[in-house]
């Protein structure tokens, strides 16, 4: 029986679905024989870990803090392992600019984009170039803030007025925002399993919902949005499936992630990288595993595989 911590809650705007990410993930490794408690993070989480000892920390935080290599920097000081992707793969999915440009340099098909921080609105005019991104991207600007997840702070703007008003928002999210060309389109999440060099893509799923894009109340809110396995064309599933293992790969990740897709009659394009995704009842994740025979505990296991193993190679603390 190994010692587990699960690492949840934390100060992000995602506080509350990582405690129920966090709650759900230690009933499953209880249910597989372990000692899992969970730590809620917080300034005493270096002094947690020390007294504990755990073996390995199973990480379901979402958002700044857990999902930006924050925590993993931390456990990699202390020499403990833990679930999910190391700390560079973290901060670079976490970081939309970072991603794309990762996704760019490694031939990742990705919405066309520009960024902007917020010293560029105020010192350099960049308000003033609001018109060419319109010019630019005819169907639409998604509106995003940089380092969030979870859809938070995200918008589509179809006009100038409107494209000012959803950077003023997302700007309260964030530093830097994105704006990238809106992709029509179905809404396709793929999760991947394994090592970055190895990866095991679980079945396709597609998320329904009313909305332009998928929001933070359809993410949660029960009855917003419906996760069903993708009907596909088979060369369309192929492409897809290549390209999130591509983009999983190209970034680092390890365990577990959830590519998010827009696919646009055949035209895949990745959106970003969920590299902790939601592991509550409505997340497209936990969904999928299930649609490719892995009930939540076998979930759960096959994400804490690594980590247990490298748990047993360490020397005692």
């Amino acid at each position: 029986m190994s010692r587990v911590l699960v690492a949840c809650g934390g100060r992000s705007l995602e506080r509350s679905i990582s405690l129920e990410s966090g709650r759900r993930a230690q009933r499953a490794l209880a249910e597989l024989g372990h000692d899992a408690r969970i730590v809620d993070v917080d300034q005493n989480f270096v002094e947690t870990v020390k007294e504990h000892a755990p073996d390995f920390i199973f990480i379901a935080m979402h958002g700044p803090g857990g999902e930006d290599g924050t925590v993993q920097d931390l456990l990699e000081i202390l020499h403990v392992p833990y679930t999910g992707s190391g700390a560079p793969a973290s901060a670079l999915c976490l970081d939309k600019h970072l991603f794309k440009s990762t996704c760019t340099l490694s031939g990742v098909p990705t919405p066309a984009w520009h960024s902007f921080t917020r010293q560029a609105f105020a010192q350099y005019g960049a308000a003033r170039a609001l018109p060419n991104v319109m010019e630019q991207f005819p169907s639409g600007v998604v509106v995003k803030p940089a380092s969030q997840g979870s859809s938070l702070g995200i918008s589509v703007a179809h006009d100038e007025v409107a494209l000012r008003g959803a950077i003023l928002s997302a700007m309260s999210y964030d530093e830097r925002v994105l704006l990238e060309r809106y992709v029509p389109g179905r809404e396709i999440a793929v999760t991947v399993i394994g090592p970055p060099d190895d990866p095991r893509v679980l079945p396709v799923a597609e998320i329904l919902f009313e909305d332009e894009i998928y929001s933070f109340t359809a993410h949660y809110e029960i009855g917003s949005a419906h996760v069903r396995r993708a009907e596909l064309d088979p060369e369309v599933q192929a492409r897809i499936e290549a390209v999130a293992a591509r983009a999983y790969s190209a970034s680092g990740c390890r365990d577990f992630a959830r590519v998010d897709i827009r696919l646009d009659g055949d035209d895949v394009q990745v959106l970003e990288i969920n590299t902790i995704p939601g592991l509550t009842e409505t997340g497209p994740a936990p969904l999928a595993a299930e649609m490719g025979g892995l009930s939540f505990v076998q979930f759960i296991e096959a994400i804490s595989a690594r980590a247990l193993a490298e748990s047993q190679r360490e020397p005692s603390r």
